[in-house]
């Protein structure tokens, strides 16, 4: 009669792999977080943490390398006014320490100057076909291809009295009081 001991360190081991699995995927999801709240902020410094500088970047406009491609979304990133982006549906393959992800995305601008209300704001939907790493412990991503599937302009609606400071936060940046960044 077997004490148990081999059906229990059985049990540990497969939890210890679900749990490092669990944790893998959080840390991915949290790097596509951290990519939207770059882009949102302004934080070129979390921008560095999501895509590897040898990675393969395609959005359609840009095709090049992921140290290229930081300079040139900031710039786009910083003639829009305010922005956000939000990710959703995340789907991860994860095979150890590499993952192919695709998630939806969906990103609209809108002015920051007092005044100017009814404005048209961009608003672009699409996906992401990703392919991410871990590499020295950090995950990051090693290929990326943005596809678009749409994109408008809608009239930004104007609050109007003391509710009218609700939308009108003032110039994102790492700087704002309101802003907190997320951790690696």
């Amino acid at each position: 009669m077997s004490d148990g001991t081999d059906e229990l360190l059985i049990r540990v081991q497969k939890l210890e792999r679900e749990l490092s699995e669990l944790r893998a995927r959080e840390a991915i999801r949290d790097l596509l977080a951290r990519y939207s709240r770059a882009l949102d902020w302004l934080d070129e410094a979390q921008l560095d943490s999501v895509f590897f500088d040898d990675a393969e970047v395609d959005y359609g406009f840009f095709k090049g390398s992921g140290k290229d491609f930081k300079p040139v979304v900031m710039q786009i990133e910083l003639s829009t006014g305010r922005r956000w982006h939000f990710g959703a549906q995340v789907t991860i393959d994860l095979d150890g320490d590499a993952a192919d992800v695709m998630s939806y995305g969906i990103a609209i601008g809108a002015q920051t100057e007092a005044g100017v209300d009814g404005a048209d704001l961009p608003l672009f939907m699409g996906y992401y076909l990703d392919r991410v790493e871990r590499r020295g412990g950090k995950w990051g991503i090693a290929r990326r291809k943005y596809v678009l599937l749409a994109g408008t302009a809608v009239k930004e609606v104007g609050l109007d009295g003391d509710m009218g400071a609700l939308h009108k936060i003032g110039a994102a940046s790492p700087q704002h009081p309101d802003y907190w960044p997320m951790k690696e």
